[in-house]
């Protein structure tokens, strides 16, 4: 068990989220930085998607029970296993009434612990990730509390590396987009726009949705549009103009023209773009 002593701001239980459930409005949550996540349960001998904590803004500290193995990674933060400083990304071992320690998060946005054997909180709807919009899933479909009590499941006999292998990104590359659904509604000024403009990410984003600040995008609107199923990594563009990337907790549906979608594979990147952070966005065709 890993006993929650001191809890992080927006720390939940996240896994790579479910799926098949967006006809009935359920959006697949999951951790936001996928890549992240699959490396530290590689590392830890676990299966890819197995569950673990994801702490945004960071600060924490967690006793763990039992002998078991973690490895912290994603977002930059001073870790410490009983008062020495740790590494991430490193696999370690705590011993039984051993303390892991969390500072807060100084580059990046969202953090993970993960542990070998997963997180066991039970699955709903084929996952064991968080949507806290909802109550569903997680630790009681809530953000961790202090004095939470999390199970950890069995080890499945994999390998245990030294380390996990951090995913290799440039933090001021600009993030690969494909061309949405509603893109013939946007002029060539709007791509202009869209793809020539340093944004930058607002104070007010989060697991639903990231808000950019900067300028404004302008749509030739149908007044008919009616709501229609979005999908993660969509960029929509309300009335004001200003643009929004939905994310794992996003709604499944809207009627906001979509210009864009950004591309799966580039998603961890952006989500780790902390507030006040610049965007830029490159078209692949």
């Amino acid at each position: 068990m890993i006993v929650v002593e001191t809890a992080p701001r927006f720390a939940t239980v996240q896994d790579l989220g479910r799926t098949g459930h967006r006809a009935i409005g359920v959006p697949p949550s999951g951790a936001v930085d996928r890549d992240a996540l699959v490396a530290l349960n590689v590392a830890l001998g676990n299966e890819p998607g197995a569950a673990a904590i994801e702490c945004a803004i960071g600060g924490g500290r967690f006793r763990a029970t039992i002998a078991t193995t973690i490895a912290v990674g994603g977002a930059e933060c001073a870790i410490a296993l009983d008062g020495a400083m740790v590494a991430p990304w490193r696999v370690v071992r705590m011993r039984r009434g051993s303390v892991l320690t969390l500072g807060p998060i100084v580059r990046g946005q969202f953090a993970y612990v993960a542990v070998r054997g997963g997180i066991a909180v039970p699955p709903v709807l084929g996952s064991r990730s968080t949507l806290v919009a909802a109550s569903l899933g997680g630790f009681d479909g809530r953000a961790l509390q202090r004095g939470d009590v999390l199970p950890v499941g069995d080890a499945e006999g994999g390998s245990v590396g030294h380390a996990a292998r951090a995913p290799e990104r440039d933090a001021s590359a600009p993030i690969a987009i494909t061309r949405g659904p509603q893109h013939a509604l946007f002029d060539p000024r709007a791509w202009e726009t869209l793809l020539d403009t340093d944004f930058r990410i607002g104070y007010q984003s989060d697991r639903m949705g990231i808000r950019l600040d900067g300028a404004r995008i302008e749509v030739r609107m149908r007044d008919d549009a009616p709501s229609e199923p979005t999908c993660v990594g969509a960029i929509q563009i309300p009335g004001d103009g200003a643009p929004i990337v939905l994310m794992r907790d996003g709604p499944t549906v809207g009627g906001y023209p979509k210009i864009a979608v950004v591309r799966e594979d580039a998603m961890g990147m952006l989500a780790q773009r902390a507030p006040g952070s610049i965007v830029r966005f490159a078209l692949e065709e």
